[in-house]
């Protein structure tokens, strides 16, 4: 399944010579840092680049980075295997361990989070390895495992903290210990937020519910709606006849699991936003649907049960794997990579780009190697230079589009740099001085909107 699985999601990377993923070039200018100068190039949770380092210094941090996404996802199968078996019959029901493993590592939401979301993926994989040393009494390896879940992903960590605890948790002085751990990491989190969980990431939660979307999509956005296959009705299904086999044995584990499931399956779930939590947790609805199928099957009692189960998750993992999803893959296109790269040598040295979409943000600090930022407030005037697009300016005809054509015949000004290859106003690349003239002779409202300085 690992070796199908990798090889697949390495087949959609490489279809592209460049990074996919709206951040996909983000990866690259990590690795890129740690191999030059032993340091990441942004605060960030370190691990998934110290997983992608070895690839990337044997062929390039671009090639390095996709090998490692693919088969960094693709291993997502050998830890839900063993959480699956000792969620099964017997806590060594190597058919629950596969069905497990088969419907993991061929959903919709890992295959994604190859593509877009690398270190959510290693981080997951972190936290269902550590949740099966925590089911072997494994405690070395777990604490290892939850260290590693925490250097990974910061919502990885916290959906293991949520699947773990009520199993730690049998004493007062397991209770002090695990609420002085998760307290310590808060507080090392006032530190370092984009590294470790911290009371910052609290406004995540408060804009976690909104309108109910009853079909449970992933992502409601103005041009797209992504449902994954509709994995979160699966988990909410599953995880309901999984509560179901535990309520007839109590003897047996899973409640957290399956309490997992009902949360993703909230219709609740505020989706509008790519980068709000209720989006990251739609996409995790494979976790609770593998895990929560393995505790539904332990209530079967099967004739023959690892063979016949084996071959359920033969057909699951055969019939998964003929049609890898490629839903919500962000492909670069190829004249926007050559636009951002015409920007290497047109800004000042010791200038910022100010960018305002993250699309075209990490593409420019790729190719020129020039500090890059999506806020201005914090570069000093003389110090910035704005890239913007087409879009961004509104469209052709747009007030904005029109000045930067009159920008273009103004002596007193410096030009605005055309950077996308045959598309006029494509990519622009404009000084300070430039913007300020431009603001100057929009309509009011422009001025104003553009003044607030949008992130698209």
């Amino acid at each position: 399944m690992v070796a199908i699985s990798a090889w697949q999601r390495w087949l959609v990377l490489d279809a592209t010579p460049y990074p996919v993923g709206v951040d996909g070039y983000f990866y690259a200018i990590q690795v890129r840092s740690l191999l030059e100068h032993g340091a990441l190039a942004y605060p960030a949770s370190p691990l998934t680049f110290w997983w992608m380092a070895p690839f990337a210094a044997a062929t390039d941090p671009i090639v390095g980075a996709k090998l490692a996404a693919a088969l960094g996802g693709a291993l997502i199968a050998v830890p839900m295997y063993l959480v699956g078996k000792s969620l099964g019959r017997d806590r060594d029901d190597v058919g629950a361990g596969l069905v497990a493993a088969a419907l993991a590592v061929t959903s919709a939401g890992s295959a994604y989070l190859s593509f877009e979301f690398v270190k959510q993926s290693v981080g997951i994989a972190c936290a269902i390895a550590t949740i099966a040393a925590v089911a072997r009494h494994k405690r070395a390896v777990a604490v290892a495992g939850a260290i590693a879940t925490l250097l990974a992903h910061k919502l990885a960590f916290a959906v293991l903290v949520v699947l773990v605890t009520p199993t730690l948790v049998r004493s007062r002085r397991a209770l002090a210990i695990v609420a002085a751990t998760v307290a310590a990491i808060a507080i090392a989190g006032l530190a370092m937020p984009r590294r470790l969980p911290s009371p910052a990431d609290a406004h995540l939660v408060r804009h976690l519910f909104a309108a109910a979307h009853w079909a449970l999509p992933a992502l409601v956005a103005p041009n797209v709606t992504l449902t994954f296959r509709h994995e979160a009705i699966a988990a909410g299904v599953i995880c309901a006849l999984a509560a179901i086999a535990l309520v007839q044995d109590r003897t047996r584990r899973g409640w957290p699991i399956v309490a997992l499931g009902f949360a993703i399956a909230l219709p609740w779930l505020a989706v509008a936003d790519p980068q709000g939590l209720g989006f990251r947790l739609r996409i995790l609805a494979f976790v609770p649907m593998a895990l929560g199928a393995a505790i539904a099957i332990g209530a079967l009692a099967i004739p023959r049960r690892t063979g016949v189960l084996a071959s359920v998750a033969a057909v699951v993992f055969v019939v998964g794997a003929a049609r890898l999803s490629t839903e919500g893959e962000v492909v670069m296109h190829p004249a926007l990579a050559a636009a951002t790269a015409n920007a290497a040598g047109q800004i000042p040295p010791g200038a910022t780009a100010i960018v305002p979409e993250r699309r075209i943000l990490y593409p420019v600090r790729w190719y020129t190697r020039a500090p890059v930022s999506l806020r201005h407030e914090h570069v000093p005037s003389a110090q910035r230079v704005r890239v913007i697009g087409l879009t961004y300016m509104g469209g052709p005809g747009s007030p904005l589009e029109r000045a930067i054509d009159a920008a273009g015949r103004e002596p007193s000004i410096a030009a605005p740099v055309q950077l996308y290859p045959g598309v006029h106003d494509g990519l622009v690349l404009v000084t300070e001085p430039t913007w300020d003239w431009l603001l100057a002779h929009v309509p009011d409202d422009v001025r104003a909107y553009y003044t607030r300085w949008p992130i698209l």
